[in-house]
């Protein structure tokens, strides 16, 4: 399906109900959707991370002669 750009006379498409949720054209709107991650992909999540941080902490821990 290509994707098109919507139109002024579109807008009023757009409704808020009492609780501030977003609807168009009175179905609602999916702002926020859960996201499972598989056993292996939270293990390489995990190893990322502390890479990352081991990797901040080194150059500060240089600059103080630690390392």
């Amino acid at each position: 399906m290509a994707l098109r750009a919507i139109g002024i006379d579109e807008l009023d498409g757009f409704q808020l109900d009492g609780s501030n949720q977003l609807y168009w054209r009175g179905q609602t709107v999916v702002l926020e959707q859960r996201l499972r991650l598989e056993g292996y992909q939270i293990v390489l999540a995990t190893i990322g991370a502390v890479g990352a941080l081991l990797a901040g902490i080194h150059p500060f821990l240089v600059s103080f002669g630690t390392l």
